[in-house]
C-alpha cells in the first residue's frame, strides 16, 4: 500500500495532535489536524465500552467531509488494576467532572489514589482506525506503561506521560520520542498502522507479549555463566545479574535472556539441576523487579525448559530446535510461550547450498511444532550464525548473506552475531576488540530482514535501529 505523504486527524485536541504527529515525523510524514481544511466539527458521542467503535466513528466523520484524504481517528483511556470499574475509556470525561486546573493536578489525583494501595499495575491504551481514500481501514494498537509511578517525572510527554512507568524504568516522559515510539501507547500504536500500510507487520506473540517488529526487536544477552564464550569471567551474584538486565530496559532492551549452559565450541555440559540453580533465581529477581520485562531462557534441556516456564519465563531458545525430545513439545503445547527455534540438522550433512537447506530444514521444523499444537505466531527462527560445522567462516557467511530468504516464512528472525568468531577467524580480533564489526554486521542483518537482534551493546543496537528507521523513511 506504501506510506502516504500526509495523513488528517479526526479530533479536536490539539495537544493530542501534537503528540501523535511527532511520531509520524518519523516516518516522513505530515499528520494534520482536520481543522486545518475544514471548519471544526461536533463529532458524534462516544460509547464507554468500544475503543475501536469510537476511534472508527471519529475517522468515518471526517473521512465523509474529507474523502481523498487519509483520515486517522483515534480513541485512549488508562487502565489501573486497582481501579478496574474507574477510568477506562471515560478517563477524560472523569477528568473534567472533577474540574481539574491543569494536568499537573490530574497526575497528582492518581498518585494520591495509591496513597494505600500495593498495585500499581496499569496502562494507557490507544486505538488508530485509518481511512485511506480507496476506503480501506486499517485498525491497530497499543500499549504503553507498565505502572503508576511514586511520582511524576520526566519532560517529555503529555498528560498522564509523567506518571506512568516503562518497562524500561522510566516514565514515558523521561523518553525522547524515538524512545517513546517503542514504549507509549500512540507511539506503539503508530508503528503498528505504519507496518500495516507497508504491508510487513510481523508479530512474535510470547506469554501474553506481541512483539511487532517495526524498529527492530533487540534481544539482550544476559550470560550466568562462568563458561561464557564472551563474559563468563565476569560473571557475578543474582543481584549484579539483575542490575545488568535493568541497565539493559534501560538502554532500550525488548527481551533479556538468561543464559547459564554455555553452548560455545567445546562447551562442558552441566547438569540441568545446576543450570536451574543458575537461571531460576536470576528470573526470579528480574520478574519480581520488572514484572513486566520479557525475560527469554536459553537451553536445550527439558527440566530447565519447565522450571524457566514455572519461574516466570517468557520466551525459550532452544539450540535444538525444540525436536530434540518429545517432551519439550507437550510442555510448550500447553504453554503460551514464544519459541525461538535454531537451524541444527545435527548430524546431517550440510551442502554446499546451505540457504536451501535452512529453507528445508524451517519447513519441517515449523510443520512438526505446529503438529504439536503450537501456534506459528509464538514461533521465531535462528539461523544459528556461529554454530557451524567447517572451521574457515565459509557457513557463517553464507548464512549472513542469505538470511533474508528466511522472511518467506513470514515469522521474526533473529540473528545471534555480537562477538562471535567469525570475527577472529576474519580478523584475529580478540572478544573485546568485536564491538564495532559486531555492530556494522547486525546493521546488515537487519536490512536484510533479521528483525530480531541478540546482543551484547543493548544501546548501540537500539541506537542503530532506530537510525535505519529514521533514515529508511526520511524523504
Amino acid at each position: 500500500m506504501g506510506l502516504p505523504n500526509r495523513i488528517v486527524f479526526a479530533s479536536n485536541n490539539s495537544a493530542k495532535t501534537a503528540d501523535v504527529a511527532k511520531f509520524f515525523d518519523l516516518y516522513g510524514i505530515a499528520l494534520i489536524n482536520y481543522r486545518e481544511l475544514i471548519d471544526e466539527q461536533v463529532f458524534p458521542k462516544e460509547t464507554t465500552d468500544d475503543q475501536i467503535g469510537n476511534a472508527k466513528s471519529k475517522a468515518e466523520f471526517i473521512h465523509d467531509l474529507l474523502p481523498d484524504e487519509y483520515v486517522l481517528g483515534d480513541d485512549s483511556g488508562m487502565f489501573l488494576s486497582a481501579f478496574p470499574d474507574r477510568f477506562g475509556l471515560v478517563t477524560g470525561r472523569e477528568f473534567k467532572r472533577l474540574n481539574f486546573a491543569s494536568v499537573q493536578a490530574e497526575n497528582q489525583y492518581i498518585l494520591d489514589l495509591y496513597q494505600a494501595v500495593g498495585d500499581r499495575s496499569g496502562y494507557l491504551s490507544a486505538i488508530f482506525v485509518l481511512i485511506t481514500p480507496e476506503q480501506h481501514i486499517l485498525i491497530s494498537q497499543g500499549r504503553g506503561g507498565v505502572a503508576v509511578s511514586t511520582e511524576a517525572r520526566g519532560e517529555f510527554g503529555l498528560g498522564l506521560d509523567t506518571i506512568f512507568v516503562t518497562e524500561t524504568g522510566k516514565t514515558i516522559a523521561e523518553l525522547t520520542t524515538l524512545a517513546q515510539l517503542n514504549y507509549q501507547h500512540r507511539g506503539r500504536a503508530t508503528k503498528s498502522i505504519i507496518a500495516k500500510l507497508q504491508g510487513d507487520r510481523v508479530v512474535w506473540e510470547a506469554n501474553g507479549h506481541e512483539l511487532g517488529q517495526e524498529t527492530g526487536i533487540i534481544y539482550g544477552v544476559l550470560n550466568v555463566s562462568p563458561d561464557s564464550f564472551y563474559n563468563g569471567e565476569a560473571v557475578g551474584t543474582v543481584a549484579q545479574s539483575v542490575a545488568q538486565a535493568t541497565q539493559q530496559l534501560a538502554d532500550g532492551a525488548d527481551i533479556i535472556e538468561v543464559g547459564g549452559q554455555s553452548t560455545r565450541p567445546g562447551f562442558l555440559e552441566i547438569t540441568a539441576a545446576e543450570e536451574i540453580a543458575r537461571v531460576v533465581p536470576v528470573i526470579q529477581e528480574i520478574k519480581a523487579l520488572h514484572p513486566y520485562a520479557i525475560i527469554a531462557v536459553d537451553t536445550y534441556k527439558y527440566d530447565v525448559m519447565e522450571a524457566a516456564i514455572a519461574a516466570g519465563a517468557d520466551i525459550i531458545n532452544d539450540i535444538n530446535g525444540f525436536t530434540d525430545d518429545a517432551r519439550k513439545l507437550v510442555l510448550l503445547a500447553k504453554t503460551t510461550v514464544g519459541l525461538l527455534s535454531m537451524f541444527n540438522p545435527r548430524h546431517k550433512p550440510i551442502s554446499k547450498d546451505i540457504s536451501a537447506d535452512m529453507l528445508a530444514w524451517f519447513s519441517e521444523n515449523l510443520a512438526c511444532l505446529e503438529e504439536a499444537g503450537i501456534k506459528r505466531e509464538r514461533i521465531a527462527l535462528d539461523p544459528g550464525i556461529g554454530y557451524s560445522k567447517d572451521s574457515d567462516v565459509h557457513q557463517d557467511l553464507a548464512m549472513m548473506n542469505t538470511v533474508g530468504n528466511l522472511t518467506l516464512f513470514g515469522r521474526p528472525i533473529m540473528t545471534a552475531i555480537s562477538n562471535k568468531g567469525w570475527a577472529k577467524q576474519l580478523f584475529d580480533l580478540p572478544k573485546e576488540s568485536r564491538a564495532n564489526l559486531s555492530l556494522v554486521a547486525a546493521t546488515e542483518m537487519y536490512r536484510r530482514g533479521a528483525k530480531i537482534l541478540r546482543v551484547h551493546d543493548v544501546k548501540s543496537a537500539r541506537e542503530m535501529t532506530s537510525f535505519v528507521e529514521r533514515l529508511k523513511n526520511s524523504h
